[in-house]
């Protein structure tokens, strides 16, 4: 056990009265939390904190010892000068992977611009479906569309979304408008990306069914090439409700099924479990995470 860092997480879970909180101050699981916790605890031979299963609180012992860890956290800052980032700590290359939309690159001239006080962190974005490995790829940070996060990743729900298809009044006046989703993959000029996997469309989810693309009429691995073949008045598509939703409001695009549910997916901001991370990576995972909840 790191007895500053044991001391850190108890002082910020005193503070927050929640270890999924302090978890996230830190960037690291609850279980490493809970598990420092606990250690700290047996070092000192008694409880600091009274749990059960839905809350948490300062022991009697706790609140005794709490001004204790507070001042020696401030006296270590002290001789140590560890409250002032060494600059060289946040500079350097952090590496982002990102899906491809026109969401992405807003959060991309976003972070650029948060990223002004720090002239030496250099980023390399990448956009891709495919997920890249954080050791191959050596990617630092990511985003990903899923439903289910991967158990390595340390992870942070970033949105929920649906994508309705959509389509421009210009086509639906051209050969009309589907009654439903069968007659629209059946009989209308549909767009899909690509699932580069099988090679083949990705299908449509519509009310919790699936409806194979047989036959695309456009096709692209990149969503924002896929909005554009949209409002051309090419093709019906499903396109992520936040880059279709200006045009939906201007009138340049038509959700066809409002009725209807699309499948919902999650963002996740996520980084790799890692022994170390670099200062400038959690600076740039912050600034991301606070980018994308100011975005929703």
């Amino acid at each position: 056990m790191n007895r500053l860092d044991a001391i850190k997480y108890f002082i910020v879970a005193a503070e927050t009265l929640s270890f999924r909180a302090t978890a996230e101050r830190f960037s690291v699981s609850p279980q490493v939390i809970t598990r420092v916790i606990n250690e700290l605890e047996t070092e000192l031979g008694e409880l600091l904190f009274k749990r059960n299963t839905r809350s948490i609180r300062l022991s009697d012992f706790g609140e005794q010892w709490l001004p204790k860890a507070e001042q020696f956290l401030q006296q270590e800052h002290s001789l140590f000068g560890l409250s002032k980032t060494n600059d060289s700590e946040l500079s350097g290359i952090v590496r982002i992977t990102a899906p491809p939309s026109a969401y992405s690159d807003w959060v991309l001239k976003q972070l650029l611009i948060d990223l002004a006080p720090y002239p030496n962190i250099r980023i390399d974005w990448r956009t891709g479906f495919n997920v890249l490995k954080p050791v191959e790829d050596q990617i630092d940070i990511g985003v990903r569309i899923t439903q289910s996060p991967d158990k390595n990743w340390i992870v942070k729900k970033i949105r929920m979304f649906n994508e309705p298809i959509v389509a421009s009044p210009k086509l639906i006046e051209k050969v009309g408008r589907p009654e439903n989703i069968n007659a629209l993959v059946e009989r209308f000029p549909v767009g899909s990306l690509l699932n580069t996997k099988t090679n083949r469309p990705y299908p449509l989810y519509i009310n919790d069914e699936l409806f194979p693309i047989y036959q695309a009429h456009v096709i692209t691995d990149d969503n924002k090439a896929l909005l554009q073949a949209v409002l051309a008045g090419r093709v019906f598509a499903p396109i992520p409700y936040m880059d279709c939703q200006p045009y939906i409001e201007t009138g340049e695009l038509v959700n066809i099924f409002p009725r209807s549910e699309s499948q919902k997916w999650a963002y996740y901001l996520y980084r790799p479990w890692q022994a170390i991370t670099a200062k400038r990576v959690l600076l740039v995972y912050k600034l991301l995470e606070n980018i994308y909840l100011r975005g929703n």
